[in-house]
């Protein structure tokens, strides 16, 4: 019950829109983290770091692939110039009565012919703490934009598919990293851009 009254006072500060306070609830001396609402622990640094990282590249829009019920997206919306817009599946789960409320826009891919939808171009894609490297490389692939997020565990300690440093690694003749940044809780924020299209890149 402890567990739930928490979320529920959470869903009230989202619901009045206070950010700042979401943000305060993950950096008591608990060290809350609740998956049910978001992998990492966001705080208003992190926010501020990627809407200055977007905005110098030229990018107000952000898609986040596999977002859940988007509460970081929520976040990232409420405290900077960014707009968010989430990707999911199970239109019958999100939009029904025993779900996590969500309060961000969503699409659902699995609405879609082929349930598979192309990331807009001039968006930044954004995976948190995904967990298909097939389905990671099939929007990638498909990914006609100039930037991609990758957040996830810096200690190995948990699990996602990509992990962050993953196209420095693995694809670094198509992306670059571009910058980072280490967030409460060993987790990582990895900004890449498309090779070749940022001067000096």
């Amino acid at each position: 019950m402890e567990r739930q009254e928490r979320k529920e006072t959470i869903y009230n500060m989202m619901r009045k829109g206070d950010w700042k306070a979401v943000c305060q609830e993950f950096h008591k001396p608990d060290e809350y983290r609740e998956p049910l609402l978001v992998w990492v622990r966001p705080t208003q640094a992190c926010l501020i770091w990627i809407d200055q990282v977007l905005t110098e590249i030229g990018i107000q829009h952000v898609a986040s692939v596999g977002c859940g019920c988007g509460t970081f997206e929520w976040l990232l919306q409420e405290a900077t110039s960014l707009s968010v817009t989430g990707y999911e599946v199970n239109r019958g789960w999100w939009e029904g009565p025993h779900s996590t409320p969500h309060f961000i826009p969503l699409e659902y891919v699995d609405e879609v012919e082929g349930k598979f939808v192309e990331l807009p171009q001039d968006s930044a894609a954004l995976f948190c703490y995904f967990n298909s490297g097939e389905l990671f490389h099939r929007y990638l692939d498909n990914y006609k934009g100039l930037c991609v997020i990758l957040m996830g565990p810096k200690d190995g300690k948990r699990h996602c598919e990509p992990e962050p440093r993953y196209l420095e690694e693995e694809h670094g003749e198509e992306w670059t990293l571009h910058d980072t940044f280490h967030m409460t809780g060993d987790d990582e924020i990895a900004v890449y851009v498309r090779r070749g299209v940022l001067a000096g890149k």
